[in-house]
């Protein structure tokens, strides 16, 4: 599901907006439901993927059926951060390619 994932950031003077944009198919494959505490699951995993050392704040998460298109947006921020632990990818987000026989 994460290699799906289009993101966007703006910078401003507290950190970056990061917007993410799932499509709807692949996060209610994974989601029941279309909440906040799935939209930190995400980030954070987004976030571990990308080695990215962002701590996101304000997380919103919205659906938008005319696009189906699930789009989270948070604050990152960096000043003052400690090194993230390394966390493992859970199974439901990896992506496994089909093994190709030679």
């Amino acid at each position: 599901m994460l290699e799906s994932v289009f993101d966007r950031r703006i910078r401003h003077e507290t950190g970056y907006d990061l917007y993410l944009e799932i499509p709807e198919k692949e996060y209610l494959q994974i989601y029941e439901e279309i909440n906040n505490e799935a939209a930190s699951d995400i980030l954070q995993q987004f976030l571990q993927l990308h080695q990215d050392e962002g701590r996101p704040d304000y997380v919103e998460i919205n659906y938008d059926k005319n696009n189906h298109t699930i789009n989270i947006k948070a604050l990152l921020r960096y000043e003052g951060n400690d090194h993230t632990a390394e966390r493992i990818l859970p199974n439901h987000l990896r992506h496994y390619e089909s093994k190709k026989e030679y």
